[in-house]
């Protein structure tokens, strides 16, 4: 609510030019991709608990950067794999842990 007179003044100094199927993209990120997401999310997180949950979720970059590799031919350095290995050995040792 606070951002809505900037995005308003924003739209008046350049309108946008959105077709149709611009405009199906969006409303699908933001009703599958952002809203979908988080009700499974918080499911999850309702499930498993939430520390153990936010540990897990620090696996993500690692498998954005597998998928960046796979799908985009992103190149790969060296230090990637040694710093995801290293990551995941972390995620492992607390999710283990008890506290």
């Amino acid at each position: 609510p606070l951002t809505v007179p900037a995005a308003l003044w924003a739209l008046a100094a350049e309108p946008v030019d959105a077709a149709p199927r611009a405009l199906a993209g969006m409303a699908y990120l933001a009703a599958v991709s952002q809203f979908g997401a988080f009700v499974v999310w918080y499911r999850g997180m309702g499930v498993m608990g939430v520390a153990r949950a936010s540990q897990l979720q620090l696996a993500q970059p690692l498998l954005t950067l597998v998928w960046a590799v796979l799908l985009v031919g992103e190149p790969l350095t060296p230090a990637a794999p040694a710093t995801a290995v290293v990551v995941l050995v972390c995620i492992a040792v607390t999710q283990r842990s008890r506290g």
